[in-house]
């Protein structure tokens, strides 16, 4: 799903650190801080 498609962050999955996928939609009404970690 690219950014321009979705309506909300909370459509969007994320793998956890055990590499579960994880709705961010489980965090829906809670303060969040979303931290990109990725690098080359």
């Amino acid at each position: 799903m690219s950014l321009s498609a979705a309506d909300s962050i909370h459509e969007f999955t994320v793998k956890t650190i055990d590499g579960a996928e994880q709705s961010l939609s489980a965090y829906k009404g809670k303060v969040a801080l979303i931290v990109n970690v990725a690098s080359n």
